[in-house]
């Protein structure tokens, strides 16, 4: 991680020097963690892309407003869920009232009961996560659907290790509490609890 950082942060110096179309680099290396936090936080996959590049433009934008003492990553991971927040918000302001036909009517050979009670299932998870502060919510993405070892979940947080586990241990037992009236329901536990 470290060869990370100093990698980051020469070619942000250089950017800002001129270099732009060293870019690329940062993009590169870093797209995959930002479609991932669109893609958890709820953005449709036909509007990841559009995300993900309004990510990158407002990240070269303020480019200038980076401190190197910081890794890249923490900054960027910032950015991008205040981005996809906002391109939430927009999209359910834009649909508020609307009503639409599905994109495709299911066939015969599926089990709607299990798509449902997935689908179900799914969306219990999502507003569990959702519901949990910022701190413990970053720490189980991060580690759980980024799949980042907890050293490098903390370096990303900017926060020790000792703390990072504190929130992933708060941040379990906080989705158990949610999801627990559901469990008992008899839906069945989510296999990632």
């Amino acid at each position: 991680m470290e060869d990370r950082t100093a990698r980051d942060t020469d070619v942000i110096r250089r950017v800002l020097e001129g270099e732009s179309e060293r870019f690329d680099e940062l993009v590169g290396a870093y797209q995959g963690l930002v479609a991932g936090i669109a893609w958890r936080h709820g953005v449709r996959r036909d509007e990841i892309e559009d995300v993900v590049s309004i990510v990158f433009y407002k990240a070269y934008a303020n480019l200038h407003r980076y401190r190197p003492e910081h890794p890249f990553s923490t900054w960027l991971y910032r950015l991008a869920a205040n981005a996809v927040v906002d391109h939430l918000r927009r999209r359910t302001r834009r649909e508020a009232g609307r009503v639409e036909m599905p994109e495709s009517v299911a066939d015969g050979a599926a089990d709607p009961a299990a798509d449902a009670e997935d689908r179900e299932r799914a969306s219990a998870v999502r507003a569990a996560l959702a519901r949990l502060s910022r701190p413990y919510r970053e720490a189980l993405e991060l580690v759980y659907f980024e799949g980042l070892t907890v050293e490098q979940a903390a370096r990303v947080l900017g926060v020790p290790t000792g703390t990072l586990k504190t929130r992933l241990m708060r941040g379990r037992d906080g989705m158990r509490r949610q999801l627990r009236p559901a469990l008992e329901g008899g839906g069945g536990a989510p296999d990632a609890l």
